[in-house]
C-alpha cells in the first residue's frame, strides 16, 4: 500500500511500523486462528484441492497448488516446482481488482522468477468476469436464503491511498465496476446498498467513503439490520474475519444497529471453483 523507494520503506517498516504493529496484529491473528492454522492458508489449500478435483472431473490433467505472496508456500517455490513437473503453468492472482501494490507487485515478482519463459501465463485481474460476478451473486443470495436479508447491503473493499489513484492506479475504478455489475445482478436499487473502503492505515488520505464511517452513518440513519460483503477477498482472512466480523459488528451495534451479518467470502464454494476453471482453462488450452 505504500509507494516509497525501497531505501526509505524498508527502514520505516523495520524500525517504526513493525515494532508498533506486530504485537497488535499477532493478537488479532490469534483471535481468528483455527486448529488447522491460518484461515487464509487453509481456505487457499481447500480452493486448490477443489479446483483440481473439478478439472480432473472434466478430464483435464492439471496440477493445482496455492502459494503466498508473503509467506509459505511461496510463489517462487511453487512456480519452480510446477515448471519442473508441467509443460505449461497458469498463475491466477487472487486479487479480482487490479492494484499496483498487489497485482502489479505480484506479477513483477513472477516475471523475475520465470524470466522470458512463454509457457507461464498470468491472470492478474477479473473485476467483471461473468463467473466471478455470478459467484458473488450466488453467495449473497444463498446467505439471504439461509439467514434472512438485512435492510441494507454494505459492499466493502480494501482501501488504497488517494495518491495511488492520482498516479493512475485502476483499483478504485475496478471496485466500482465490480459493484455496478454485482448490484445489477442482484437487481438492487441505489438505496439498497453502499460502496465503501476499509483498512485505512497511516495519516495519508485514502479513497472513500470509509467502511467505518459508512457503518456509523447507516446506523444513525435508522438501519437496524446490516449485511456486509467484501468482494475483493476471494478467501476469508484477517480483514474479513476480525476487522469486519468482529470490530465493525461491534461498532454497528454500539451505534444503535440490532443485527449485523457478514457474508462469507467465495472461499471454496462451487460457483467460485467453476468460475476459476472458466478463467484458467482457455489460456491453458490455447498454448
Amino acid at each position: 500500500m505504500v509507494e516509497l523507494p525501497r531505501l526509505l520503506w524498508v527502514p520505516l517498516l523495520k524500525w517504526v511500523i513493525a515494532p508498533r504493529r506486530a504485537p497488535i496484529v499477532a493478537e488479532l491473528y490469534q483471535s481468528i486462528w483455527s486448529t488447522r492454522g491460518s484461515p487464509l492458508v487453509t481456505i487457499s489449500q481447500c480452493q486448490a484441492q477443489a479446483l483440481q478435483q473439478h478439472l480432473s472431473d472434466q478430464g483435464h490433467q492439471v496440477k493445482v497448488v496455492s502459494a503466498m505472496r508473503y509467506g509459505n508456500p511461496s510463489i517462487a517455490s511453487e512456480i519452480e516446482n510446477l515448471r519442473q513437473q508441467c509443460e505449461r503453468v497458469q498463475v491466477m492472482l487472487q486479487y479480482p481488482q487490479f492494484a499496483n501494490s498487489t497485482s502489479l507487485s505480484s506479477s513483477k515478482l513472477i516475471e523475475q522468477i520465470i524470466g522470458n519463459d512463454p509457457s507461464v501465463k498470468i491472470i492478474d485481474c477479473y473485476p467483471v468476469h461473468p463467473g466471478y460476478v455470478q459467484a458473488l451473486k450466488t453467495t449473497i443470495e444463498s446467505h439471504w436464503q439461509d439467514h434472512g436479508r438485512g435492510e441494507h447491503l454494505l459492499i466493502s473493499f480494501h482501501g488504497l491511498p488517494e495518491r495511488s489513484i492520482r498516479r493512475g492506479d485502476p483499483y478504485q475504478d475496478h471496485c466500482e465496476q465490480t459493484t455496478v455489475a454485482l448490484v445489477k445482478a442482484l437487481n438492487l436499487k441505489p438505496t439498497d446498498y453502499t460502496l465503501s473502503y476499509q483498512s485505512r492505515f497511516g495519516r495519508a488520505r485514502w479513497i472513500g467513503p470509509s467502511t467505518t464511517d459508512s457503518t456509523a452513518e447507516l446506523a444513525n440513519s435508522g438501519i437496524k439490520q446490516l449485511d456486509v460483503v467484501c468482494p475483493g477477498f476471494s478467501a476469508d482472512c484477517l480483514e474479513t474475519l476480525e476487522e469486519i466480523s468482529v470490530q465493525l459488528k461491534a461498532q454497528f451495534l454500539a451505534d444503535g444497529g440490532e443485527q449485523f451479518r457478514y457474508i462469507a467470502a467465495l472461499n471454496d464454494s462451487t460457483p467460485w471453483i467453476e468460475a476459476m476453471a472458466d478463467m484458467l482453462l482457455p489460456p491453458l488450452l490455447e498454448q
